[in-house]
């Protein structure tokens, strides 16, 4: 996977580029020599920034670039595609660090974001340490090893979507019955509205008639005692205007043919008393045909209220706005959506659904308990090669749900990873009872378990770049001789990188790359050797015996032939 890596002005070293070979690679050197620059240097170039990011020269940019073969590795090759990215066998990633600190990243010389490659990270490597001890603890990562033994993927997939969607489908759920219940409450007012207009019966004009109408009404007796009194002045009574008018004609009339400018004079008298005639005959007509009608005045009175009841609360000016108002309401009444149908398609849906999910999730258990037996066979007997013998390993799967739960207490028991809890037990001794991991294993013990469970998957894990640090706490001897073969095996699957104290590791890799301290001018410097044979057989002695000697060189020539 690993092909190459170099590494520029990165804390003790000013440049170095290194080559991997297939297989297992060691990293030794004495305590302090910087064994852990390598890792550190690959951690950031995938975006991590929890290992240091002192430059050798603070003046310049530290510059860390990594080559992998990524035929083998379907998963990460997707994952490019997916992304838009062109697919090659090898890929290079880079990352600058500038002394200001600013970093930036690359993908085969194209820049890239610190979390695209933080999201390619576990497709393309596994870190073994101490914190993957501690995730050994954790129920879900047990789960998550379970699945990749029995090989999950598919149908793990097909569920989390399922589930994924259910959970989106009860959403639109509930805001379809709410926006039912919003339309159900607005139509209920609108129709409201709208009966209540329609009753009215409102017509255009309408108010304005009606006021001058009460207006009449209002002043219809006195109105008809004024009509009364003016036609008997002008024409009934015993001085009216008529008579005493046409007394005066009658007198000029007879002086016209002596006096010639009486006649016209006559002639409009004559006008006026006519007018007089016919506007007192009318004002007796009005005072007859008016009527004083107080029933109809209350009439009038209580649908003018109406009316302007209606103004004030539907906010309108006049009768003609209120017409409107109520077209309006008919037409939202008519166009408002029954969602009735919609909620019931979508619950059957949902119901259907919820079946399926159902079936893929016992599918999923059926899967795994069937997987947990052949597995903790297989990680019983690596464990006991690991020097435990009495070793016993279990793994229990249980389910989280009961049958005839409803969906959304389903749903909030479950998550996308299924019904099911998984629980490592073990015992590491003869007459113990199997308990949780975390409950029993020590560190040492973590870290062999470890180790047999990436030995046992290894097949089925898709190519990657293996980092094993500090593999070999806590053990040695004839422990030491298993670890080392059981890292032998995995790096016929995967590509490793191992940092280690132990000859017996160190002896059986394909490659071994010593870490030297030497003094440079202002600072340490820390150089990179691939050994050859004969420098390979110097540093396993050193590592047997803390120094170079006949014996230490003897043994370390005997573990070189035992294990070639």
């Amino acid at each position: 996977m690993l092909t190459e890596l170099y590494i520029q002005n990165y804390l003790f070293v000013p440049e170095e580029r290194i080559e991997f070979g297939a297989g297992m690679t060691v990293l030794s050197g004495e305590t302090g020599a910087g064994k852990s620059i390598l890792v550190g240097a690959i951690a950031l170039i995938f975006g991590n920034n929890s290992s240091a990011l002192e430059p050798f020269n603070e003046s310049k940019p530290i510059y860390l670039e990594a080559s992998f073969n990524i035929a083998q590795n379907s998963e990460l090759q997707n994952f490019l595609q997916e992304q838009g990215h062109k697919l090659n066998s090898e890929i290079t990633l880079a990352r600058e660090i500038k002394p200001s600190g600013k970093s930036t990243y690359f993908l085969n010389g194209r820049k890239v974001t610190a979390s695209f490659l933080r999201e390619m990270e576990p497709l393309m490597i596994d870190f073994h340490h101490q914190r993957d001890q501690q995730r050994l603890l954790s129920n879900a990562y047990q789960l998550q090893l379970l699945d990749l033994y029995a090989q999950n993927s598919f149908l793990k997939n097909e569920y989390a979507l399922l589930f994924h969607s259910l959970k989106l489908a009860l959403k639109e759920l509930e805001k379809l019955k709410a926006e039912e219940e919003k339309n159900r409450q607005l139509k209920e007012l609108y129709q409201y509205q709208f009966n209540e207009l329609e009753k009215a019966n409102l017509k255009l004009g309408e108010d304005e008639e009606l006021q001058k109408e009460f207006e009449l009404l209002s002043n219809a007796q006195e109105l008809i005692e004024i009509a009364s009194n003016a036609f008997l002045s002008l024409y009934e009574s015993e001085d009216n205007l008529h008579s005493r008018l046409a007394q005066v004609i009658n007198s000029l009339a007879s002086y016209t043919s002596i006096y010639p400018r009486l006649s016209p004079i006559l002639e409009s008298l004559r006008d006026c008393l006519e007018q007089i005639s016919s506007s007192a005959l009318d004002l007796n007509d009005i005072s007859q045909s008016i009527t004083h009608n107080p029933q109809r005045l209350q009439e009038i009175q209580l649908r003018l209220d109406d009316i302007n009841s209606l103004l004030y609360k539907h906010r309108t000016k006049n009768i003609a706005e209120l017409v409107e108002l109520f077209k309006q309401r008919e037409s939202q009444i008519n166009a408002m959506e029954d969602l009735g149908a919609q909620i019931i398609a979508l619950e059957t849906n949902i119901q259907q659904n919820y079946e399926k999910l159902i079936t893929l999730g016992n599918k999923l258990t059926e899967s795994r308990q069937k997987a947990a037996e052949s597995l903790a066979i297989e990680l019983q007997d690596n464990i006991r090669l690991l020097s435990i013998p009495d070793a016993l390993f279990q793994i229990n799967i249980d389910k989280k749900t009961t049958q005839n739960i409803i969906l959304e207490q389903y749903l909030s028991l479950c998550s996308e990873e299924g019904e099911d809890i998984c629980q490592f037990l073990f015992s590491a001794n003869r007459g113990s009872d199997l308990k949780p991991l975390s409950a029993v294993a020590s560190g040492g013990e973590l870290s062999r378990i470890l180790l047999a469970i990436k030995k046992v998957l290894s097949e089925r894990m898709e190519e990657k770049l293996i980092i094993l640090d500090e593999i070999d706490v806590g053990i040695g001897g004839k422990t030491a001789d298993y670890v080392a073969q059981f890292i032998y095996q995995l790096a016929q699957h995967h590509r490793i990188i191992c940092i280690t104290h132990l000859a017996q590791i160190a002896a059986i890799a394909n490659q071994q790359l010593a870490l030297q301290k030497v003094p440079g001018k202002h600072k340490n410097i820390i150089r990179i050797i691939p050994l050859e044979p004969k420098q390979r057989k110097q540093e396993l002695a050193r590592m047997l015996a803390g120094d170079i000697s006949e014996i230490s060189l003897k043994h370390a020539e005997e573990l070189m032939a035992k294990y070639k």
